[in-house]
């Protein structure tokens, strides 16, 4: 399958299903926190199937086995990665900012969107401060406006992730919620998923919590449930990556559907 991992930081999602066998790339207007296929910036240009090109060398880096001067658009499916050389036929270019982007002319690019918009403006812990803090109001519907935009892509399946906040209420109900406690992770984090031609995600193992004057409690939380991560500059960059437990259940499951 041909995977974008939209608005990830981390790489977790991108890696599992390259280790699932698939080609997957992440994108942010940041850089990667690990190795791998990732497109710094803007994800619109994606969503539209966009690709950047990338040349033999840099698959190299990637994938031994890639040893042609372009990976020509037959070898796409076994290729690392959409490799698209600048002069093949069957395919258009773009120049943007940081370099050159490339889709194939007769169908489209992604089989699988699996999207992580930022949080900051729409889930419920921060909502309150829309009515102390002048103009965040705004920031949420510009918030909302880039999740209709993520959920209308041109991709026939897709998975929209975030905490419980106003997609809920101003889109449309989500239709899983998970926690990574069902997903081999001593750990509670509430994630609502909104998915679009694709089955619910299946637990994969559960841990079971403590507990604390009869609540539960897992290793990431305090015995008030609080989390037991403090404030620092990097906390909500660490407190967004997603579990690997449930990045591999989304692998294994999503990524054996029928494209």
């Amino acid at each position: 399958m041909r995977v974008l991992v939209a608005c990830e930081l981390s790489g977790v999602v991108r890696d599992a299903f390259v280790r699932a066998g698939h080609s997957a790339y992440s994108c942010d207007i940041e850089d990667s926190e690990s190795r791998g296929l990732h497109y710094k910036g803007d994800v619109l240009d994606l969503l539209e199937g966009w690709a950047p090109v990338r040349f033999s060398q840099e698959c190299q880096e990637l994938q031994d086995d890639v040893d042609l001067e372009f990976c020509p658009v037959s070898m796409v499916e076994s290729c690392c990665c959409y490799c698209y050389g600048p002069t093949q036929e069957g395919i258009e270019y773009k120049e943007v900012e940081g370099g050159l982007l490339g889709r194939p002319v007769a169908r489209p690019h992604w089989d699988l969107i699996i999207a992580h918009p930022p949080c900051t403006y729409l889930c419920s812990s921060g909502l309150h401060w829309n009515k102390r803090i002048e103009g965040r109001t705004q920031k949420t519907e510009d918030a909302l406006r880039f999740v209709w935009t993520l959920l209308d892509a041109p991709c026939e399946k897709i998975a929209l992730e975030n905490p419980r906040g106003c997609i809920g209420t101003r889109i449309r109900h989500s239709d899983q919620v998970i926690q990574p406690y069902q997903f081999g992770h001593d750990a509670s984090k509430e994630t609502h998923l909104w998915l679009k031609n694709l089955p619910i995600l299946e637990p994969t193992g559960e841990i079971l919590p403590r507990w604390v004057d009869g609540k539960p409690r897992w290793a990431n939380q305090l015995d008030s449930g609080q989390n037991r991560l403090g404030p620092s500059k990097d906390r909500a960059r660490i407190r967004s990556r997603t579990y690997k437990g449930i990045a591999a259940a989304m692998a294994a499951q999503w990524g054996d559907l029928d494209v």
